[in-house]
């Protein structure tokens, strides 16, 4: 069911890139691809004004308490510590940015720093949708953490976390491998602008050389040991926040810290993020924008060191794009994630 959901979730994201691409071949479908993301961020920016409304109303401590003893003893209260007013705001803020970018004006200073070109269609999506994105992504960490991090916080919690979650190996495998694998597909135009081989050209899925295999297992190695690092001066500083993101975590893993679900997991993510944010995305949005946009997508961190090491782990992931290919950074990052997700 959480599979479906997804796929379902993603189609309003994912017609604007397809319509974008359209657009390269037919300049009239331009202006559907605009009005598409122009009606994509009106309707975030209602959702975000909503959101502001509904955090405001929950700053009272009256209404909460109403609420609290109308629905029967459910904790209500713990709404308050949702901040929906913030993210409601940071919502809005993205919203607004993703019209702007399709301004002309802004689309011709962004290609001046930016490794895109102005009159392209596909490129001024993929800026409208990286801000519309990270707004999402940052709505959800703002508005979801603290009451996944107060759940998280003890071992009855963490068993209903998992089984509010039941995450099973099809959610796997359709996020984040063939959403994100789609979205990279549809980006490059496959079948639309671009053969076969093009694509994968373009995404920079190339064989590994021997030389590159022993570069991505001394890398792995580094990223490992700079994780373990953190969590030991995490620990030390706050221990409590490391409890509850890796209760989190625990609570998401639900029964597939073993072997085949390290797999899976790093499989999954290793080649459907890699497609995505460094064969599709950063080549024409930049190191900085890829990088920021794909640790947002860790919203279940919310903001914490957790998120400043996936962080890290982008842009070392972004240097070796630029120096390799993709195809190494999707060796370095099934690597990281089999062995992370086995070490106690």
């Amino acid at each position: 069911m959480n599979a479906v959901l997804t796929l379902l979730l993603m189609l309003p994201f994912l017609a604007p890139i397809l319509l974008a691409n359209l657009a390269e071949k037919d300049r009239n479908t331009r202006v559907f691809a605009f009005v598409y993301l122009v009606l994509l961020g009106g309707a975030l920016i209602l959702v975000g004004a909503s959101s502001m409304v509904t955090g405001a109303m929950l700053a009272d401590e009256a209404l909460v308490d109403t609420l609290a003893q109308q629905t029967q003893g459910l904790d209500v209260a713990q709404l308050r510590d949702a901040r929906l007013d913030l993210a409601g705001l940071v919502l809005m803020l993205a919203a607004v940015l993703s019209l702007i970018a399709l301004l002309p004006a802004v689309r011709r200073l962004a290609a001046s720093v930016l490794p895109m070109q102005a009159d392209n269609a596909v490129h001024a999506t993929a800026l409208s949708l990286t801000f519309t994105t990270f707004g999402l992504n940052l709505f959800q960490m703002i508005a979801l953490s603290p009451a996944l991090f107060a759940l998280a916080g003890t071992d009855e919690g963490v068993r209903q976390l998992q089984q509010a979650s039941g995450v099973s190996y099809l959610d796997i495998l359709v996020f984040p491998l063939l959403t994100f694998i789609f979205a990279a597909l549809l980006g490059v135009g496959l079948y639309v602008r671009r053969t076969q081989d093009e694509a994968l050209q373009r995404l920079g899925l190339t064989m590994v050389t021997p030389r590159q295999l022993v570069l991505s297992v001394g890398v792995t190695a580094g990223l490992i040991a700079l994780a373990v690092a953190t969590e030991q001066v995490w620990r030390a500083l706050d221990p409590v926040s490391l409890r509850q993101v890796g209760g989190v975590s625990q609570a998401l893993l639900g029964e597939m810290d073993n072997p085949l679900g390290a797999l899976a997991i790093g499989i999954s993510a290793a080649i459907g993020e890699e497609m995505f944010f460094r064969g599709a995305h950063q080549p024409r949005m930049g190191i900085p924008l890829a990088t920021l946009l794909f640790a947002s997508f860790h919203v279940q961190y919310g903001i914490t060191p957790a998120t400043l090491l996936v962080l890290v782990i982008g842009l070392v992931l972004a240097v070796l794009r630029q120096r390799t290919s993709v195809t190494v950074c999707i060796l370095v990052h099934f690597l990281y994630n089999f062995v992370s997700v086995l070490l106690p």
